[in-house]
Parts: C-alpha cells; sequence; structure tokens
C-alpha cells in the first residue's frame, strides 16, 4: 500500500469515526458556518413532540412555539384545560425542557432575551394547567409575549438567539 492510499485510508477512518472535525479545515475560515436546523425540522425535536401524551391538547395549544404557530383556531377556544388535558400540559412542559437543554446543547446558551421570554411562555402554560386561563386566554397572551420578543430582536440582533 504506497503513501497515498494510507493517507486516504486514515481520513475515510477519522471520517467514518466522527475524528474528522479534529482534523484542520481551511474552507472554515472562508466559508461561514451551515445555518442552523430549524427548530421544527430537526429530527430530535420532531420526536419529542411527536409524543403521544401531548394528543389532547395538540390542537389546542402550539406545541413548538414560533412565530406565527398560533392559529385561529387556539384564539377561538375558549374552553378551559379538562383534567385529561392539564395531564398533556404537565407532559407538554417536560418536553419542552428536554427541548430546551437539547437546543442549548446545539446551539449554547440561550440570550437574556430568549430566557425572559421563555419564562414568560412558562409562566402563561402554568396559568393555563391551573385555569386560569382559557386556550384562547393563553394564545393571545402567548402571541403578546412572541410580538414582544420579535419587536426586540429586531432592535437588538445580538441579544437574539
Amino acid at each position: 500500500m504506497n503513501t497515498l492510499h494510507r493517507v486516504a485510508a486514515v481520513a475515510i477512518g477519522l471520517i467514518l469515526t466522527g475524528c474528522a472535525s479534529e482534523l484542520p479545515r481551511h474552507s472554515q475560515t472562508t466559508q461561514p458556518p451551515p445555518p442552523a436546523v430549524q427548530v421544527d425540522q430537526d429530527p430530535y425535536l420532531r420526536s419529542l413532540y411527536a409524543d403521544p401524551r401531548l394528543d389532547p391538547i395538540r390542537d389546542k395549544v402550539p406545541l413548538l412555539l414560533k412565530p406565527d404557530s398560533i392559529k385561529p383556531s387556539h384564539l377561538a377556544n375558549e374552553a378551559k384545560p379538562t383534567p385529561a388535558e392539564k395531564k398533556a400540559i404537565v407532559a407538554w412542559m417536560q418536553v419542552r425542557e428536554r427541548a430546551q437543554q437539547y437546543l442549548t446543547t446545539q446551539r449554547g446558551e440561550p440570550s437574556p432575551l430568549l430566557t425572559q421570554t421563555r419564562n414568560q411562555v412558562t409562566r402563561a402554560i402554568a396559568q393555563l394547567h391551573r385555569g386560569e386561563l382559557t386556550y384562547g386566554d393563553f394564545a393571545r397572551q402567548v402571541r403578546q409575549i412572541d410580538e414582544q420578543y420579535q419587536t426586540s430582536a429586531r432592535l437588538n440582533p445580538r441579544q437574539h438567539n
């Protein structure tokens, strides 16, 4: 086996074992990193939110909170959660926590603005769980939180992640 074949074999081995990231790459200095995968397209997050425990509330709340996730049906729903839906809300909180932990490992610590926004949404979910909000009230509150976040992120792009 000549030297070229040995180098190729080692390189292939490193790529297959995932160690290639330790090799210097000249393109890293000239090309920007690839954009982050959209949250709703990430296979792990999709699997988290596919949890069947969420089925009782799947059409009543935007499980994956993102811009424009509030639907007219969410806003029109003036019912409060039933006992079965309250169990689903608890499961949602668990799924959401796991998703946020995962995103931190993928993207780093969230900005103070994102942390504040997440905390506001968590408080709204807790109010919904306690029966203090209807689904429509919850949707309106989350929409307002999101609008405030989007406005702040536009005005202070460094605080957004």
